[in-house]
């Protein structure tokens, strides 16, 4: 693994900018997503790795589950105390959470991912990972590991063949 200097840690006020334009906690310029629901693996622009662990984004789902469910209880509870039990407003209820629950989902992994990049943002990784890739102009990243066993396995399954 190449050796990078260290990043400065970013002030909180950076790193909640960064957090709230769903936006890589490291160098705040590559999406934490490539599409609404697909997460980037690694920042586009520095090339820091999100996932620093198997099961990381329990965290983030702990979030999104805390906020969808406080903000539902604290909207939606009243309402239903207020306006009664009807089908309709249970309807409203359901259709609600299900669009708070939407809108709050990617937020709520980047502000995990956040969180844990500005409380420990230099971690060292597995020493089977290459957590962060080389970020300098002009030096070559190191191959990836999973890529090469795959294509030892397909030679080893061709000769077999």
């Amino acid at each position: 693994m190449a050796s990078v200097a260290p990043r400065p840690r970013p002030t909180v006020r950076s790193a909640l900018a960064r957090m709230l334009r769903i936006a890589c906690p490291a160098c705040g310029r590559g999406p934490l997503y490539d599409s609404y629901f697909v997460r980037a693996e690694r920042c586009s622009h520095c090339r820091w790795k999100y996932e620093r662990e198997d099961g990381f984004w329990v965290g983030g789902s702990e979030v999104h589950m805390f906020a969808s469910y406080g903000v539902s209880v604290v909207v939606f509870l009243p309402l239903v105390m207020i306006a009664g039990t009807s089908p309709g407003i249970i309807a409203t209820v359901i259709l609600g959470h299900v669009a708070l629950s939407l809108v709050v989902f990617r937020y709520s992994r980047s502000i995990f991912v956040g969180l844990d990049y500005l409380l420990d943002p230099e971690r060292a990784p597995r020493d089977d990972d290459d957590r962060r890739e080389s970020c300098e102009p002009g030096r070559p990243r190191p191959p990836s590991r999973g890529a090469s066993r795959h294509r030892r396995r397909l030679r080893s399954e061709r000769q077999r063949a």
